[in-house]
């Protein structure tokens, strides 16, 4: 009987490793994804209160947000699809403050830093699918759409985010762009699955071009946006313990 009863509760923890498989097979990280949590791609842009187009250049003050829809999610929240037909994933980053871009140059290679403080992040599950994708992105302003389709829904996770770092560099007229920030979380109804472990939030940030016709590197948006990233939060470095373990399932059984 004893036997038996270990053979079930063996076969138990078979059953929950190969379900934790399947459910994070749409994960399996290629190199330069490893330890992705939540993927963000082509719909997600920026936008800010005193940005200057033609020089690439934010303000002193100028206040940036981010809005977007979530593409992929790995673990501990793999059972959430972000291709779920009836509900869509979206987030926000509000609250930074442009410390005011600063642009160095030297020979053929023009780089624009800016650091951006006070950030804070927000992901929603909301139903219907109503925030807008790049092939429908509105110009700005667009009231009713933006931020308020990406604001509405139930709260996944919410956090803090350290100095946002985007770089920008200009390299024989080619554009490339960066962006790199720590990230904790705070509260949400995901919350309890990764705590307020820190980790990376970075990505590629695609500036606006500053002339016509656009530049290589650039991504021509909608009057309004300035930028378009893509990134990802990484998984943090510490996620809370399953509640059952392997010792606690021996002890049942003795």
């Amino acid at each position: 009987m004893k036997n038996k009863i270990w053979a079930a509760a063996v076969m138990g923890l078979l059953a929950l490793s190969l379900s934790a498989t399947v459910a994070t097979a749409q994960c399996t990280p290629v190199p330069a994804e490893t330890g992705v949590m939540i993927k963000f791609d082509g719909d997600a842009w920026a936008y800010e209160t005193a940005y200057d187009v033609a020089n690439l250049s934010s303000a002193f003050g100028s206040q940036l947000t981010v809005v977007g829809l979530v593409s992929k999610f790995c673990y501990p929240f793999a059972d959430l699809d972000p291709l779920d037909p009836g509900t869509e994933y979206t987030f926000i980053w509000d609250g930074l403050v442009s410390q005011g871009t600063v642009t160095t140059i030297l020979d053929s290679t023009r780089r624009y830093n800016t650091k951006y403080v006070g950030g804070n992040f927000r992901i929603y599950a909301g139903s219907p699918r109503n925030a807008p994708v790049a092939a429908v992105l509105p110009a700005l302003p667009a009231g009713g759409v933006v931020p308020d389709a990406f604001v509405d829904g139930t709260l996944l996770l919410s956090g803090q985010m350290d100095t946002l770092n985007v770089l920008v560099s200009r390299i024989s007229g080619i554009y490339s762009g960066s962006f790199r920030t720590n990230y904790w979380c705070t509260g949400g109804t995901r919350y309890g699955q990764v705590e307020n472990a820190i980790n990376l939030l970075s990505g590629l940030w695609c500036p606006a071009p500053p002339s016509v016709p656009a530049a290589t590197g650039t991504c021509s948006l909608p009057v309004g946006w300035t930028a378009h990233p893509n990134g990802k939060w990484d998984t943090p470095l510490t996620v809370p313990a399953q509640r059952s373990t392997w010792g606690k399932i021996k002890t049942l059984y003795r």
